[in-house]
């Protein structure tokens, strides 16, 4: 299975719209509540296979939903050392943010990841489109010279985190969909697909609920896969499990790099200010 080049993470939102069958028309962002806030997370070794090259993990994320009247901006810090059996450490640092309009046209986003101090991907740009539903195009800044068209059914990331809530509210297990966030535009838009878990938790299961009246909320645990953009491609590119709550709040993420697994779990949360907007 291929996997990524060093720990990332995917803007936070990752979440699809309703069946296999139909993928119905995007979620409108006042059908389901988002919450502004800013997540503070420890980040660990989960299982890891006997093969596996690596023996422990440490790191950090801190993850930022803001609300404006205009839209949602996300900024996302994620630090990370594993250690290795030879002794050879990997340090990991991913830095992102992220702009998606409230009636989903236009999406702009800057991230870079390093490895070791080295740049592993750098991505800047802007995606734009008519409307929720329809077709739109992506043109980067960096790397220079690059434009992705977006077909009709792509989701940006805040509308993806809605969409995944909404079909667990509905009761839907299965989806798949085009996802795209500025990451890897070789191969984007991805395809993503999604399987909730059986159905919803109640607010006192699990780890992080304990952490306050934001964390007093029901969830669903949602396994994804992205694969690349090619009707060639069988195996994803990515796959992870996430604890995400109806307020958009995710309690814990899983990151699956196949020997092993990383676990970002939330130790903290704060409540940013609502939007008035008239």
């Amino acid at each position: 299975m291929t996997r990524p080049r060093g720990p990332r993470i995917w803007l936070l939102a990752t979440a699809l719209a309703a069946a296999w069958i139909a993928v119905p028309a995007p979620v409108q962002a006042a059908a389901v509540q988002h919450v502004p806030h800013r997540g503070f997370y420890e980040v660990t070794l989960g299982k890891s296979d006997p093969a596996s090259p690596i023996r422990s993990v440490n790191g950090r994320m801190v993850a930022e939903w803001a609300q404006s009247c205009d839209g949602w901006t996300a900024n996302q810090r994620l630090v990370v050392s594993m250690q290795r059996h030879n002794g050879r450490d990997i340090e990991s640092e991913v830095n992102a943010t992220s702009f998606e309009s409230s009636d989903g046209t236009s999406y702009q986003f800057s991230s870079k990841s390093t490895i070791g101090g080295e740049v592993a991907e750098e991505v800047r740009g802007r995606a734009e489109r008519p409307g929720r539903g329809e077709p739109g195009v992506a043109i980067f800044s960096v790397p220079p010279n690059t434009k992705i068209d977006l077909p009709a059914d792509t989701l940006f990331p805040f509308e993806h985190t809605l969409a995944v809530i909404d079909a667990g509210e509905k009761g839907d297990i299965q989806a798949s969909t085009r996802y795209f966030d500025g990451s890897q535009p070789e191969i984007s838009p991805m395809v993503a697909s999604m399987l909730i878990l059986g159905g919803a938790r109640s607010a006192d299961e699990g780890p992080g609920s304990e952490l306050g009246s934001l964390t007093e909320h029901k969830w669903w645990s949602v396994r994804m896969a992205m694969f690349a953009n090619a009707k060639t491609q069988s195996e994803p590119e990515f796959e992870m499990t996430q604890d995400v709550q109806d307020n958009g709040v995710v309690r814990r993420f899983v990151f699956d790099y196949g020997d092993f697994t990383m676990v970002a779990s939330l130790v903290r949360i704060e409540e940013l200010e609502q939007a008035e907007c008239r």
